[in-house]
């Protein structure tokens, strides 16, 4: 059982994305930086992150994002993170609209 265990586990960690997590949060976007593939939010507290209300930089998982929001427009989005840390949005919509990309 323990060798199996450590199989699986190893299988994970070759993954690259082991304990990934995903976060819901609002914000209004600030600016929207093609060459860098990041989005500048002004959001509200990520509890489950642990993040206080902050303006920030985040990068995008899917360049087509970009397209999609404007600088002023109020979203909802969603944060994924990996097992190392890392963070970029996944999901986003306008608030009203429904999710443009993943």
């Amino acid at each position: 059982m323990n060798k199996m265990l450590g199989v699986v586990c190893a299988v994970f960690v070759l993954a690259g994305n082991v304990l990934a997590a995903e976060y819901e949060a609002q914000g209004t976007v600030n600016a929207v930086n093609v060459e860098k593939r990041t989005l500048n939010i002004s959001h509200g507290a990520i509890k489950g992150l642990g993040m206080d209300a902050m303006t920030m930089d985040f990068p995008v998982a899917d360049p087509a994002m970009l397209k999609e929001v404007k600088v002023g427009q109020q979203v909802k989005f969603v944060l994924s993170t990996d097992s190392r840390g890392h963070m970029a949005i996944s999901d986003i919509e306008a608030r009203d609209q429904a999710f443009v990309t993943k």
